[in-house]
């Protein structure tokens, strides 16, 4: 049996019917012990109805009227009697038969007064004594019926109103663990189905909404759709990036190829060395182009750890605001740092260097002449909070979220003038994100572009 349904079902049903027959069999067994407390009472008030009433018989008729009494009680009831006087005398003649044993149990009731039961694996009998009005004393004997043997009990089982009741437990048994299994087995069906069409190819397929609940395979089912999610936007971005690769090489490519056929060509020496120095450039814009996207790939995999080490934040962002500052004073900008003393942090400082000057330096390509590229640092008990202001023409609402995104342009040919590739931000993005952070960006109400970057406190 390989269907988990199946193993369920009739694993939930043996279940069902072994404690039907184990109860069953304890009743059996407890019913083999005599005498149960049940039948203990039984026996004494048989003995008082059946024995005054054979002391009646006899008394008004004789032995032959008693016998004839405990003939009847045997044909109707199945219950044999006989009757003792005070000195433990059978007064029943035709029952000279009666074994001794029963003759002992009698005398023994005389004596002790109480009711007297055999001893266990003996014969169902049970005598007492019994005093008339009149003030005779009298013992009476009593054999029960026989307790019925295991085959007789087992063929009482499928007749009658017990049978019945047997019969409609195992049908509800049977239903109840028809839902059991079922319930268990659906939607692990459900799981391996969804999971056989993942790996065909459907990376939409989601089985959250067919698999419910907070149960251990309701929570297997919203793990695989994470799962699920998370590898379809893998695969979703790798897709994309090979596309935007293979654009982004093509152009520069094109490039190569023109110079080159310009430096093939006879003619004057100032055009052949134009033409290598646009060789020289594109190949530089390529070499940076392929560390970049390789920086970018070992982020997004995961594959690059973080060397943590503690240093000063403070002294970071100094040195690359001085260095941006020394760049931009050729357009006539300035970029400037405000931040209180020092800041020890814990993380990797060459990925936070990065993330930050590309920041600062896609502010400083955008900001507006003779204008001032603001750089705080503003930290605060449970996080530490980055923001890179530029006066720039800021960008479109639209493409705020998609600015962190590898090789997005608002502006592709005024990023292609300033030599980017699209890939800075995203690196930056990737970055603070390793380190537990966050960044976004949002226009400045007056004007430009406001990066904001916040880290979370951590400690060494």
């Amino acid at each position: 049996m390989r269907s988990l349904f199946v193993k369920f079902f009739f694993s939930f049903l043996l279940i069902n019917i072994l404690f039907v027959a184990i109860a069953l069999t304890l009743t059996f067994l407890r019913d083999q012990e005599f005498p149960p407390e049940a039948h203990q009472q039984f026996a004494r008030q048989m003995i008082k109805d059946y024995g005054f009433e054979a002391i009646s018989k006899y008394e008004a008729g004789g032995s032959q009227e008693l016998y004839g009494y405990t003939q009847q009680l045997y044909k109707n009831r199945r219950v044999r009697l006989s009757l003792y006087d005070a000195e433990g005398r059978l007064l029943t003649e035709q029952l000279n038969h009666m074994p001794r044993r029963m003759q002992m149990m009698a005398r023994r009731a005389l004596q002790e007064r109480q009711i007297v039961f055999p001893m266990r694996g003996e014969r169902n009998w049970v005598a007492g004594s019994l005093t008339t009005s009149k003030g005779r004393t009298y013992a009476v004997a009593i054999g029960l019926p026989e307790k019925p043997r295991p085959e007789q009990l087992l063929k009482g089982l499928t007749r009658g109103f017990l049978g019945w009741r047997l019969l409609m437990l195992l049908a509800i048994s049977a239903l109840v663990c028809l839902w059991l299994a079922r319930s268990f087995s659906a939607p692990i069906s459900r799981l391996r189905k969804a999971t056989r069409q993942f790996a065909a190819g459907e990376l939409s397929i989601r089985v959250g909404e067919q698999v419910r609940g907070k149960h251990e395979i309701g929570g297997l089912a919203r793990d695989f759709d994470d799962m699920a999610e998370r590898i379809e936007g893998l695969i979703a971005g790798q897709q994309q990036l090979f596309r935007d690769i293979s654009h982004e090489l093509r152009s520069p490519l094109a490039r190569l190829g023109v110079a080159l056929e310009l430096a093939r060509q006879e003619g004057a020496p100032e055009a052949k060395q134009r033409a290598l120095q646009r060789i020289e450039l594109e190949a530089e814009r390529m070499n940076e182009m392929i560390g970049q996207l390789l920086s970018l790939t070992r982020l997004e995999s995961g594959a690059r750890k973080l060397d943590r080490h503690a240093f000063d934040l403070t002294e970071m962002l100094a040195d690359l605001v001085h260095d941006a500052d020394f760049e931009a004073r050729n357009r006539g900008c300035r970029v400037t740092f405000s931040g209180d003393g020092p800041l020890l942090y814990f993380g990797s400082q060459e990925l936070l260097a990065r993330a930050v000057e590309n920041v600062i330096r896609n502010a400083v390509k955008y900001t507006a002449e003779d204008s001032v590229v603001a750089v705080e640092l503003l930290p605060s008990a449970q996080s530490i909070r980055l923001r890179i202001v530029d006066q720039g023409p800021g960008v479109p609402e639209e493409s705020l979220a998609k600015l962190f995104e590898p090789f997005y342009r608002v502006a592709y040919a005024r990023e292609r003038q300033s030599g980017g590739t699209g890939i800075g931000l995203a690196i930056a993005d990737r970055s603070v994100r390793l380190h537990g952070g966050s960044i976004k960006a949002e226009n400045h109400p007056h004007g430009g572009l406001i990066v904001e970057i916040v880290l979370p406190r951590m400690e060494n």
